[in-house]
């Protein structure tokens, strides 16, 4: 086999690869998949809301606007409007930073543990629908392809 079919076809799989990550994060965003994902919650709450949360819960400490902004990668001024959402909601606190009084720390409340512990047990139930028919070796597969896509794209940005 020449190089130019293998540069064609590697060319193919990788536009096909990118095809497929932009129609994923789309099915994220339809109408279809957040009614089915937010589905029964007792209130209407915007993706972007639990996001926030989601970002506050995983953090190793209570993070700051700042820190959240740059992990869901949004600005400042966007972040800290979903942050007042999400507080006058009752599903998240801020808390004076011990360090600098100036700058809060985020913290999420026992309603928004129970919003985030429903969303992701919706979240399961729509992966297992999706998924229902994979063994448990091509769903680990799928996992460790992925963690190493994702570990290509931190090193690309740490190269930038």
């Amino acid at each position: 086999m020449t190089s130019i079919p293998a540069t064609t076809d590697r060319h193919a799989a990788l536009d096909a690869l990118d095809d497929a990550l932009v129609e994923l994060r789309r099915v994220q965003l339809r109408p279809g998949y957040r009614r089915r994902l937010l589905e029964g919650l007792a209130a209407d709450v915007p993706l972007a809301v639990l996001r926030l949360l989601r970002v506050v819960q995983r953090a190793d400490e209570a993070p700051t606007i700042g820190a959240v902004a740059e992990v869901l990668v949004i600005d400042p001024s966007t972040a800290s409007r979903v942050v007042d959402r999400a507080a006058e909601t009752g599903y998240l606190e801020r808390r004076p930073c011990d360090d600098d009084r100036r700058r809060a720390r985020l913290q999420l409340t026992s309603r928004g543990e129970e919003l985030l512990a429903a969303v992701s047990q919706r979240r399961r139930e729509l992966l297992a629908e999706v998924a229902s028919d994979w063994t448990a070796d091509e769903l680990a597969q799928v996992i460790g392809h992925l963690e190493r896509l994702q570990a290509g794209f931190d090193a690309l940005e740490g190269s930038a």
